[in-house]
């Protein structure tokens, strides 16, 4: 079944939210790409493990956070996604 593509709005309101989460601490890394990898491009474990150079096991276990990724591995994830992962220092509260 091919997946609707989303409009430039809900695909800004997608990012959004799963910011958001992410932010808060309601989504891990391992949750934030398995929803990337299902919702944005419809694409199993295995599909997405061999495009970007993994095995299904280690993809499988990086979306359960089974996992200790490297930066590099999860750039080469989210990269797929025009994500970069960067190191931001947050303001005291």
């Amino acid at each position: 079944m091919k997946r609707k593509s989303m409009t430039l709005e809900e695909r800004e309101r997608f990012f959004a939210e799963l910011e958001a989460e992410l932010a808060s601490g309601e989504l891990t890394l391992g949750q934030a790409l398995k929803r990337l990898r299902r919702d944005l491009l419809g694409m199993t474990q295995p599909a997405y493990a061999k495009a970007c150079g993994l095995s299904p096991t280690t993809l499988r276990l990086i979306e359960q956070d089974k996992a200790n990724p490297t930066l590099d591995t999860l750039q080469q994830l989210f990269g797929k996604f025009g994500l970069h992962l960067t190191l931001v220092r947050r303001p005291r509260r």
